[in-house]
Formats: structure tokens, C-alpha cells, sequence
């Protein structure tokens, strides 16, 4: 649970109405005043001619009083509404679903600069159980999962959502892929949250050094790992993997699945979008201002524009500028087995609406790993769902059948010759 670094608790609804009033003094407010200044600057022209510069002094100076005036009443509050969290009055903001719903979708559109900031709700990333951390330490590990398996499977969230996201539709289906994995398979469920507004690459080092933790608090022997992502869950899963083999961890060679549903390996088509939109606001003065609301998304979203799993990629870079083409070509792991997972609104790949919106955020081509260069990963396996929306594979019938299907395939596969492979 996210808290503060001043040691005053968990974050609270205070916290979350302080970044609110900071947000719109910042982006509202500032996004207003500045289109104003643009408009009045091409009305103005026409009477500088007669009336010279009074008028336009005259409405300047009286439009920087407004905006100085609900700007400073807006900083002043949330100093106030923050002074107030310090001194615990608020209730902690997680202590309801709704509340770890807002911290998730916050955390993935400025979680870099919520980190940045030490802000209260800056989510650190963290193995969970029933909506709470655990900490990677041998006795609580074995506390939280008794009669856990040699069989981890890991499941790692996509941008804005959280480990609570997975029992979408729980109701009305009755299971999840959680549940199915741990009824039918030998496997055990191991649940992570993770800040989405930070570079994939970042989540990717931080979940290295998490399942290396964990493998060795584990209460038996890990003699198998899957990873299982959604959207940008999949990125951080191949970029934990990535940086698991340059930094010579050890947990990586016990990774035998690795299965990707809806992400985007060759860049998301909505971020996309988002590029192209604020680039074009930024050609007229009086639009320029809401290019700025645009270019606030975190480093995260960036990331899914571009694919990004390396911090090679990015590092020195300008991601506002460029349209993430090139990447950097990360090895695959030699004994494991990569499950490409894509769907579309159209009821074939064909559709109009697939063709042009695929799920809302990805396009299949992206999803299946396929570009212009070859394939993001050879021999990946790829499985396509029709009239299935984006967040539909966070818990769909067919992909549980699919993926209960996968782990049982390999479970055969003898326990000593998956322990050997750890001294590859």
C-alpha cells in the first residue's frame, strides 16, 4: 500500500484531492489562460490600428489578476488539504476498491512524477494478496501462500490497472484466470502491482529483482515460472526477462511460459493517436495550450507508443519526437515457450473494425508480435480472439481454456532437468 515517505501513513483522500487542485491550477487553468492570451492576442490586432496598446494592457493586466487570483486560491487549498493529510485526517485512500482503482489509473497517467515527488500514492511495486503487499520475506511469503506449488505463475497487470483488475467479469463468468490456474493446474497464482506510469524498462529491472526475492523466500523449491501479461504487463515481462539475463540473475532460466495478452510489442495504436493529436494542436496558437494536456502522460504511455522494453532504447532520446519504429532486438529465452495473445472488435482480422481500431488500444499485428521487420520474437505462438475488446482479455473463457491448456502441456516436464537449468 503506497505511503508516505514522511512516515505519516498510508496515502488518503486527502492526498488524492492536494494532487487534484495541483492538476487543475496546472492543467486546466494554465491550459484556459494560455489559450486565452492566444485568442486575445489575434482579436487585439485589429484595434492596436485605432486604440493602439490600451485596450489589449488594459484586458491583459485585468486577465492576469483572474488567473493569478483562481491559481493562487487553487495552490493555497492544496497546501491546506495536504497540510491536513500530514496530520492523518482523511481515510486512507485503499481501504476500498474504488479508492485502489483511482490510485492505480493516477499512478499510470503521472506515476513517473508522482515518484518523482515522493508522493504518497506513488505505487512501489510489490507481490499482493487479497488487495495487499506482502513483503518478500521467507515467513510471510510462506504465510500468505500456503501449500504453494514449485509452480509460480506470475500475473503482471497492464497500464492503469492493478492485481484486482484479473476478476473482471468474476461475477458473471464464475472464475478468473487466477482461480482456473489454481484449481486446474499445478501452478499457484502470484499476483504483482507495479507503478504503469514508469518506463517499462524501470518495472522491468524492478521486477527482476522482485522474483529473484521471491524464488529464493519461496516456501520449496521453484522449479517453474510462467509470466503472464496483460497490455504492458507482457512488456514488463519480457523486459524483467531481458534484464534478468544482462544482470545474471538466476530466476530466468526457471521461466518456461510466457504468455501476452492484447500487448503491444510493435507500439500501441491509441498512444499513437495521442502523438499525432498533440503534434497537430501544436500547429495554431490558440490550440498549442492543450498539446501540453497531451504531452503530460507519463513515461509509461510513451513506452507503449513505441514498444520499448530497454532502457537503451529510450535513454537520451526524444520519445515525444519520434514514432517507434526502432528497436532494440531482445533475445528470447531459449527454454521457454511465448504465447502471443490478440483480439479485435471485428469478428475476423479482416473487418473493417478490426483493421482500423483492432481492440481499441492494440492492433493485432502488434499483439501477435508481427512488424514490418519480422517478428518481435521467433517461434512465439500467436492466438487471435474475435468481437473481443482490449480489457475483454483480462478474463475470457477461451484464453483461460488456452492458457490452462498451455501450463498442463509442460507439466510433465521433469522437475530436475528445469533445477539444472538454473547452472546454464
Amino acid at each position: 500500500m503506497p505511503s508516505s515517505p514522511d512516515g505519516y501513513g498510508p496515502a488518503r483522500t486527502t492526498d488524492v484531492a492536494a494532487l487534484a487542485l495541483d492538476h487543475v491550477d496546472r492543467l486546466i487553468v494554465g491550459t484556459v489562460r494560455d489559450m486565452h492570451r492566444a485568442v486575445a492576442s489575434r482579436a487585439f490586432r485589429a484595434t492596436r490600428l485605432v486604440g493602439g496598446r490600451v485596450p489589449e494592457s488594459v484586458h491583459d493586466a485585468a486577465a492576469t489578476s483572474l488567473y493569478g487570483a483562481i491559481s493562487g486560491f487553487l495552490r493555497v487549498s492544496s497546501a491546506g488539504v495536504r497540510a491536513m493529510a500530514t496530520r492523518g485526517i482523511g481515510r486512507p485512500v485503499e481501504s476500498t476498491r474504488r479508492g485502489r482503482q483511482i490510485v492505480a489509473a493516477v499512478n499510470g497517467l503521472i506515476g513517473d512524477e508522482l515518484r518523482m515527488l515522493d508522493d504518497p500514492q506513488a505505487i512501489v511495486m510489490a507481490v499482493r494478496k487479497d488487495g495487499v503487499d506482502v513483503p518478500v520475506t521467507g515467513w510471510q511469503v510462506a504465510e500468505a501462500f500456503r501449500g504453494g506449488s514449485s509452480h509460480l505463475v506470475v500475473f503482471l497487470h497492464g497500464l492503469c490497472e492493478d492485481d484486482e483488475s484479473w476478476s473482471l467479469g468474476e461475477r458473471t463468468r464464475g472464475a478468473t484466470y487466477p482461480t482456473r490456474v489454481q484449481a486446474e493446474t499445478d501452478g499457484t497464482p502470484v499476483m504483482i502491482r507495479y507503478n504503469t506510469g514508469l518506463h517499462v524498462s524501470e518495472n522491468g529491472k524492478h521486477l527482476d529483482v522482485l522474483l529473484q526475492q521471491l524464488v529464493e523466500a519461496w516456501p520449496v523449491a521453484v522449479t517453474r515460472i510462467t509470466l503472464v501479461g496483460h497490455s504492458m504487463g507482457g512488456l514488463v515481462a519480457r523486459a524483467a526477462t531481458n534484464h534478468a539475463t544482462a544482470s545474471g540473475q538466476s530466476w530466468h532460466h526457471l521461466v518456461r511460459d510466457v504468455v501476452c495478452l492484447g500487448t503491444p510489442h510493435g507500439g500501441a495504436a491509441l498512444e499513437k493517436v495521442a502523438h499525432l493529436g498533440s503534434r497537430a494542436l501544436r500547429l495554431l496558437p490558440e490550440t498549442r495550450p492543450f498539446s501540453t494536456i497531451l504531452e503530460s502522460r507519463s513515461a509509461g504511455i510513451v513506452d507503449l507508443r513505441h514498444g520499448y522494453i530497454s532502457n537503451d532504447e529510450w535513454e537520451g532520446q526524444d520519445l515525444t519526437g519520434q514514432w517507434g519504429l526502432d528497436r532494440i532486438a531482445a533475445a528470447p529465452l531459449p527454454r521457454a515457450d511465448y504465447y502471443f495473445v490478440a483480439s479485435s472488435l471485428g469478428a475476423s482480422e479482416r473487418h473493417p473494425l478490426s483493421s482500423v481500431l483492432g481492440d481499441v488500444l492494440v492492433h493485432v499485428s502488434s499483439a501477435t508480435g508481427v512488424t514490418r521487420k519480422g517478428p518481435i520474437v521467433q517461434g512465439a505462438r500467436s492466438e487471435y480472439v474475435p468481437s473481443a475488446h482490449h480489457f475483454a482479455l483480462l478474463n475470457h473463457p477461451r484464453i483461460a481454456d488456452l492458457m490452462v491448456g498451455w501450463l498442463n502441456d509442460r507439466a510433465s516436464d521433469p522437475p530436475a532437468l528445469m533445477a539444472a537449468d538454473t547452472d546454464v
